[in-house]
């Protein structure tokens, strides 16, 4: 059976608008084309894939089983003709990184600008993204590369990692005049009274340890204020009793200005962060430099986050 991928588009479309209608002005064809070219498929395949309902047209049971394939087949396809372009250095190249929040503050301001400066040619899109939802986003091709917490992805046998990188501490911050700030030898579950501001679900390596430190308390979790972002979970902690997780180099600012001070630092409050890609996927040019400027923008803030720790962490 042979398959045209233009048939496989007009049927994907079809089964995604309902409508012919809708579909053909998708697609920038005629209806009367459109119509054709699902009876041909339809034809070459010997089966029914549509079926007309009330609600519009929809697959029949093998026309969802066939679609899912045919989805498959033209995702490949499409990766295969970009990444030979990449490869080639033909034309502007689109490339998508996501990062975890965490990552995204630490990372993207230095790699991104060092990034587009070495790659003209590539328009690059920054996605910041819960890390529980990569492999999603990395199977389905909506980013070419994640940058988040390894845990995450370790199982994962679709999942390559091109690069893991070295951990960076974290800290428990606080205001300046915090209670526990007075207090010698505050430990973790002397902070968990207090609201955590949490801006993504930590990973279960950090979420462990924290359990067990509240695990003669009544309370089976602690209170948090969920944020949409780190710099609102700063500004919330600057200016109440709420802590937040964080790198020195994420609060730099509002260190130097006094308004937060590290309380807490234990081995495993660190960030654990890896370079992955689908594995299927080609491996271009602009990829492999990608992750050469994340690890340089890696490298730079570990350099930061070892002079900050030496004036605040004696």
């Amino acid at each position: 059976m042979q398959i045209d991928l233009r048939l496989l588009r007009q049927a994907q479309a079809l089964a995604e608008y309902r409508s012919f209608t809708r579909a053909a002005e998708a697609l920038n064809i005629a209806q009367p084309s459109l119509s054709r070219g699902i009876k041909e498929l339809e034809a070459r395949v010997g089966l029914p894939l549509f079926e007309r309902l009330r609600s519009g047209h929809q697959p029949t049971d093998f026309g969802r089983v066939f679609l899912e394939h045919a989805s498959g087949l033209l995702a490949g396809y499409d990766d295969l003709e970009r990444d030979v372009a990449q490869t080639k250095g033909l034309g502007t190249v689109e490339m998508t990184v996501g990062f975890g929040a965490y990552a995204a503050e630490v990372l993207a301001p230095s790699f991104a600008p060092s990034f587009v400066a070495e790659h003209p040619s590539v328009r690059l899109r920054v996605r910041m993204e819960d890390p529980t939802s990569m492999a999603r986003l990395l199977r389905s091709r909506s980013i070419d590369v994640a940058v988040c917490e390894s845990s995450v992805m370790a199982d994962d046998e679709a999942i390559e990692m091109i690069d893991t990188l070295d951990p960076i501490p974290g800290h428990v911050i606080v205001r300046a005049g915090h209670p526990l700030a007075r207090i010698e030898g505050a430990n973790i579950a002397d902070i968990l009274g207090y609201p955590f501001a949490q801006v993504v679900m930590l990973p279960a390596r950090v979420l462990k340890p924290i359990l067990a430190a509240r695990s003669d308390s009544p309370m089976p979790t602690f209170p948090a204020i969920e944020c949409p972002s780190f710099s609102l979970a700063a500004r919330i902690v600057a200016s109440t009793d709420a802590f937040t997780f964080a790198s020195l180099g994420m609060v730099r600012a509002e260190l130097d200005a006094g308004r937060v001070v590290p309380l807490i630092q234990a081995d495993w409050m660190h960030a654990k962060w890896c370079v992955a890609r689908l594995r299927k996927r080609i491996v271009s040019p602009p990829m492999l430099d990608m992750a050469k400027a994340l690890r340089q923008a890696h490298r730079e803030a570990l350099d930061a986050e070892t002079e900050l720790r030496a004036r605040w962490c004696r």
